[in-house]
């Protein structure tokens, strides 16, 4: 049993889990330096004294947060803007990963029946209640509902949220004091507060409304802890998860492999969503790319889309306008521009997953699989996944989509052999067609000769003859 976890480690190793490795960095708290203003010189009036005492109570507040939804994407701007007031690390408390036990004894308290990711929130912030808080007290409990996302794409109409999963945190906090105020009983405050990520200035005044009397805030802190909340979600994005994809994504060009690139929502990294359906394909030897690791540095994309650019066909390479009109839900255009993505890149697949109930995913199943399939990229799928792990299914459907992909991969290093093969014949056919036409045109019988023997006759000329064939120096007169 060893041995085979030992191989399968070095399999894993081999080959990363963007997806894996998404869902455990992106709540890890960033290590920041402060931006929080030092406590007040003159603690005179009653509104300095009631701030200096919530400034030093920073050190010891305990925020727990649920690991579900968009919190899979965009964690570190919270994380970042806590830290850099003050808040300890050690603080700052997520709910643990989704697992069948954890939903059976948290979703009782469900009246509604949404989407499964959606249905997540309750299990997690009971959580947080009867795990986390009952170890070490909380004193805040933190499920933002976030309206807008951040976006790295162009030409987009807007950048909004699922409205079921944007209200979520409304719909547990009711489920939480209908009969009674469970948060109240424990001295926990939960705050859903109404968030807008794509406007800086408009989430910098909605954390400062929200915090300004639990932490004591300045508004010039609050702007501070703001924009390092945005930093640390920048090298989330562009170092941690692009960067290190990056590096894999070069080595399967150089090595003629393919990656498996998961076209789904941010919260399908989460494993108990997810099914491990991704670390199946690590096993067999195939990196996985979450749709948010791959690379956009200029060479990459321009390389992939800048001739539908130049052509007119494209507004950018980061736009989508050319294949999906309705670009005003920020997780469709991000999963319809990492389609067109995996379609332009030789080395990639497309493995989509879709949750039963997901009204934003039924418009596009279509959209997605006709961008990758026209490419003549695979694409694979597993739709209408809920809290039901189908393990055997889900097994026997991996194996044979990886007996498909070993197939498909000779035939593409076959392919690709045969296309250096031809291009090379048609370099050595195209310098033989030149060399036959500076041929042509080379009448003296010498320089044919040395054309054929590969160096130019030698010409024997005496000094005498150069001396005489030099031309006579101009007489200066001196009038």
């Amino acid at each position: 049993m060893r041995g085979i976890k030992g191989g399968l480690d070095k399999i894993k190793k081999a080959n990363p889990n963007f997806v894996e490795i998404a869902a455990k960095q992106v709540f890890r708290v960033p290590d920041i330096p402060s931006q929080a203003d030092p406590l007040p010189k003159f603690q005179i009036t009653a509104a300095q004294k009631k701030r200096a005492e919530l400034m030093k109570k920073r050190a010891d507040i305990r925020i727990g947060m649920p690991r579900v939804l968009n919190m899979y994407s965009q964690t570190p701007i919270f994380t970042g803007y806590f830290a850099a007031l003050g808040i300890q690390s050690q603080n700052i408390v997520f709910s643990d990963y989704t697992s069948e036990e954890m939903y059976k004894e948290g979703a009782k308290r469900g009246a509604i029946d949404p989407c499964f990711p959606s249905k997540l929130g309750i299990p997690h912030v009971h959580n947080l209640l009867y795990k986390a808080h009952a170890k070490k007290p909380l004193d805040i409990i933190f499920f933002p509902m976030i309206d807008c996302l951040t976006s790295p794409l162009s030409h987009v109409q807007a950048t909004r949220t699922c409205p079921t999963v944007a209200t979520t945190p409304a719909a547990v906090k009711a489920a939480f004091v209908k009969e009674g105020d469970m948060f109240k009983e424990r001295g926990i405050r939960f705050l859903d507060t109404f968030v807008n990520l794509s406007k800086a200035d408009l989430f910098e005044r909605q954390m400062y409304e929200e915090f300004k009397d639990i932490l004591g805030l300045s508004p010039e802190e609050n702007k501070r802890a703001v924009e390092a909340g945005y930093r640390a979600l920048q090298f989330f994005e562009n170092v941690t998860m692009r960067g290190e994809a990056r590096q894999v994504l070069e080595q399967l060009e150089r090595e003629d492999r393919i990656g498996v690139v998961l076209l789904g929502r941010p919260y399908h990294n989460d494993p108990g969503v997810n099914h491990e359906i991704l670390e199946e394909f690590q096993k067999l030897g195939y990196p996985v790319f979450a749709q948010d690791s791959l690379p956009i540095d200029d060479d990459i994309i321009w390389r992939l889309f800048g001739p539908e650019v130049v052509a007119g066909e494209c507004a950018g390479p980061l736009a989508i306008n050319d294949v999906w009109k309705n670009s005003y839900s920020e997780n469709t255009s991000r999963k319809v521009w990492a389609a067109k993505y995996v379609a332009r890149h030789p080395n990639l697949v497309a493995l989509e997953l879709s949750s039963f109930k997901c009204g934003h995913d039924a418009p596009i199943y279509s959209v997605v699989e006709e961008i990758v399939e026209h490419s003549g990229t695979p694409y694979f799928c597993f739709k209408d996944i809920d809290e039901n792990k189908p393990t055997g299914s889900i097994r026997i459907r991996v194996e044979t989509i990886g007996y498909f992909l070993k197939r498909y991969r000779e035939d593409m290093v076959r392919n690709k052999q045969k296309t250096m093969t031809i291009d090379q014949q048609l370099k050595e056919f195209e310098a033989k067609l030149r060399r036959q036409m500076l041929r042509d045109r080379m009448d003296d019988s010498r320089v044919l000769e040395s054309f054929e023997h590969g160096s130019m006759p030698q010409i024997h000329v005496s000094i005498g003859a150069l001396a005489a064939s030099a031309p006579a120096a101009a007489r200066v007169s001196g009038d």
